[in-house]
């Protein structure tokens, strides 16, 4: 927990940083918020509520036969699966009360029914931020000066940030002769290929009569080879040269790639998409996100666009190494006491308090060697004993377990000396 609080609280300074206000919303949204912006795959794994009361006695016997006419009559909510389709609802019911672009951080926990394994939860916390009523490469640009800036203070380097566009991903189902209304069935299979690779998902389009076009094939070259491509969609004409200026920029923290198979399932997303991944980590995406239009309007509010990313905060704590407690100074001081009055050493606490230092007396007046044992086995570092003569001369005993020390000091000189 004091790993995840640091992590937290250094992305909420960057976040406000940036102009980013704070936003909850609650765990539980109407079934027919969430369902159908996931994908199938998204809609199974959606946590439902049972409905209260005695919901059976309202279920007409054709509803019965199967579990697919049955469950409109059991549930009617869930928990979210994300943080991005609830703050589009909340935006649509405030509109009228909010300033645009409006740009929000959110930080809580989501819940997929999913089979847990390393990495991946039932239940875990998003970091999200979105920014509505804004897009192109400007906000893009913001985006990754944001998750640059994160990693670096996380201490995570070597990070690449994999960047596509929905509109090229539409130009390469139309040109394989996909569909167009199975074109986030196209895009599910697109994702498969960092799994079992290019040879077996073009193999699947082939056998279903389909040709994927040469330039979709993954290609260290990336965007070099489908600039033109990209010149002649209307929705990125204008932004090629900006995007290649974001590809070109050398960082040690995270460079950017494009990568010309990346789909995100997501049914929401209509422009750019991107992943944030570590070479070698084994533990897949550890940040994503993308554009998406009239998210906000299919709530009945008005239609804008957005872009957002979101930081896999559990994946995130599995890279970066716990927090260096070997000085002790983050953790409380005891006050053990053997027959010193609860009033004086309830003032000696207060007297740490006031000066900013988190401190506490044990709680019973065991032996002296049974409270010093407890503080060994937590790990502290600052011991402070008062007994009946420390009372009264006013004095304590210090120990400090780091540097094997002791000292008898006036009670008011004690916190200079607790290593603040």
């Amino acid at each position: 927990m004091r790993r995840r609080r640091r992590v937290f609280s250094l992305l909420i300074d960057l976040f406000e940083r940036f102009g980013y206000e704070p936003l909850e919303t609650p765990a539980v949204e109407l079934l027919s918020v969430l369902m159908g912006k996931y994908g199938d795959e998204g809609d199974k794994l959606l946590f439902r509520i049972l409905n209260s009361g005695d919901f059976w006695v309202e279920v007409p016997p054709t509803a019965r036969e199967s579990s697919y006419t049955l469950l409109p009559y059991l549930t009617e909510k869930a928990l979210r699966y994300d943080l991005t389709v609830p703050m589009a609802r909340w935006v649509a019911q405030h509109a009228g009360e909010l300033v645009f672009p409006f740009k929000r951080y959110q930080i809580q926990p989501v819940w997929r029914a999913d089979r847990p394994q390393r990495g991946r939860f039932r239940e875990f916390y998003q970091c999200d931020i979105d920014i509505v009523g804004a897009e192109g490469v400007m906000a893009l640009g913001e985006i990754l000066m944001i998750v640059r800036q994160g990693l670096y203070a996380l201490g995570i380097q070597g990070a690449t940030l994999h960047l596509n566009h929905r509109a090229l991903l539409e130009a390469a189902a139309t040109e394989s002769g996909w569909p167009s209304e199975r074109f986030s069935d196209f895009c599910a299979r697109l994702d498969k290929i960092d799994k079992v690779g290019w040879d077996e998902v073009e193999g699947l389009f082939r056998r279903e009569g389909y040709r994927l076009p040469d330039w979709l094939r993954p290609n260290e070259r990336g965007f070099s080879v489908v600039r033109d491509k990209l010149r002649s969609l209307p929705a990125l004409e204008a932004e090629v040269e900006a995007v290649q200026s974001l590809l070109d920029e050398e960082d040690p923290t995270l460079q950017v790639r494009w990568d010309t198979t990346l789909a995100r399932g997501l049914e929401y997303y209509t422009g750019y998409v991107y992943e944030v991944r570590v070479p070698g980590s084994g533990i897949g995406s550890i940040g994503a996100g993308g554009a998406y239009a009239s998210l906000v309007a299919d709530f009945g509010g008005p239609d804008l666009p957005a872009m957002g990313f979101s930081f896999g905060i559990e994946r995130i704590l599995t890279l970066i190494s716990p927090s260096e407690e070997g000085n002790g100074s983050s953790l409380p001081v005891l006050v053990a006491w053997v027959d010193a009055s609860i009033r004086y050493t309830m003032q000696v606490v207060s007297l740490l308090h006031r000066e900013g230092i988190p401190a506490f007396a044990y709680p019973s007046p065991r032996k002296l060697s049974k409270q010093l044992d407890y503080a060994q086995r937590r790990g502290l570092r600052w011991v402070v004993v008062v007994g009946a003569e420390e009372e009264r001369t006013r004095t304590v005993q210090l120990k400090d377990f780091l540097h094997h020390t002791e000292l008898t000091l006036p009670v008011d000189a004690l916190a200079s000396h607790c290593g603040r």
